[in-house]
């Protein structure tokens, strides 16, 4: 049933609302608007635009910190206070994401403009168009309308996402717990691996909130995301779910990894499944922060778990050097562009080769070929049923 969570819109309407109220009351406020809609076309892709805003993370531990989703593909954060240490930690990790792909021409201050309200109000809201006739510099209305080009459904607000986490957190989430198979492929050859664990989440937001659009609003998906860690390494804590368990990996957060309910898991772990537990690390955690993303990876290989780096397409394997990670794995999405591309070519510093996605004999084919054994897919499961 569904739980009844409040949604609402946010974007221009309530960054426009903030410059007015700060301007009418003297409140003083911080803005930073990241113009993604003026990268350059080659990384104008949806990972690209994800591990960009995840750079803006640090600023949404800022005091009264608020994620503006504004059309065409621009965002803003407002906050209260000074935030120095977190603007700086964001630049950086936004010319690390950019300086090898950007174009010379295209600086950093031409993507990221900080904004002091109330007195800097009038050009923040010239810059987005509002307010003095000038048109509207981004592409579609408000989010929220999909016949403009704007966000699907309904986007959650931070207020709503709260509920929400309140109502997780009792919830018997045991019925939204899937797993899949990772598999060892040599030749006509398959058997399973280990098997990864995890929430459905599009089970989970049809349960808990029907109609919304859970994944329009990065920072606040990925906050959600961090509360499913919570849930799993809880299910995972009952020594029934562990007492026959074989192999598995989790996608778990960075934040995850250094909570107590990490720690939790990591006391109830049966010493036969230690060094055979795989925690998936994802690529907005290491945009958003480096030093954090390697802590987290240090501390859980002292604790003789396996890393891996999900979900990383054929355009995003030039924008770190694999080899200095330091991970055990990395989680390569199929792609026919990858075809035209050698992985021995790539320096992993030894880390091994998954090709996720691996549902027609053409990705087999060319992963085989490229030295890979690990696959996940469907391709992989009729093969090693037969």
């Amino acid at each position: 049933m569904a739980l009844g969570v409040p949604i609402a819109p946010v974007g221009v309407l309530s960054l426009t609302t903030l410059v007015r109220d700060c301007a009418a009351s003297g409140a003083a406020r911080q803005v930073a608007l990241f113009r993604s809609d003026h990268l350059a076309r080659h990384l104008s892709r949806p990972h690209h635009q994800r591990l960009a805003r995840a750079a803006l993370e640090p600023l949404l531990r800022t005091d009264r910190a608020i994620w503006h989703e504004l059309p065409g593909g621009a965002v803003a954060v407002s906050w209260r206070g000074d935030a120095t240490r977190q603007l700086a930690t964001a630049r950086a990790q936004l010319r690390y994401l950019l300086a090898e792909v950007t174009p010379e021409t295209l600086v950093l201050d031409d993507l990221l403009h900080v904004f002091a309200l109330p007195v800097s109000g009038a050009a923040l809201l010239r810059l987005i168009g509002v307010g003095d006739g000038t048109p509207d510099p981004f592409q579609g209305d408000a989010p929220g309308d999909p016949s403009q080009g704007g966000v699907p459904g309904g986007v959650l607000e931070a207020a709503s996402l709260a509920v929400l986490e309140k109502h997780l957190a009792t919830v018997d989430v045991a019925r939204f717990a899937r797993r899949s198979a990772i598999f060892r492929a040599t030749g006509d050859a398959a058997a399973p691996a280990w098997e990864k664990r995890f929430l459905s989440v599009t089970e989970l937001a049809a349960t808990l909130m029907p109609g919304a659009n859970m994944t329009a609003v990065p920072w606040l998906f990925r906050r959600l995301t961090r509360a499913m860690d919570q849930r799993v390494l809880a299910l995972l804590t009952d020594p029934a779910e562990l007492a026959r368990a074989g192999p598995f990996s989790l996608d778990l957060n960075v934040a995850s990894i250094l909570s107590p309910e990490f720690l939790r898991f990591d006391a109830a772990l049966p010493p036969g499944l230690r060094g055979r537990v795989t925690l998936n690390l994802s690529p907005e955690d290491l945009a958003a922060d480096v030093p954090a993303f390697c802590f987290a990876r240090d501390f859980a290989r002292v604790r003789c778990y396996r890393l891996l780096l999900r979900a990383i397409t054929h355009t995003m394997l030039d924008l770190w050097r694999l080899d200095r990670l330091a991970v055990d794995l990395i989680e390569l999405q199929w792609d026919p562009a990858l075809t035209k591309m050698r992985l021995d070519t790539i320096p992993v510093g030894g880390a091994d080769w998954i090709l996720a996605h691996a549902d027609t004999p053409a990705a087999l084919t060319w992963g085989l070929a490229q030295g890979i054994g690990l696959f996940q897919g469907s391709g992989l499961s009729v093969t090693a049923r037969e």
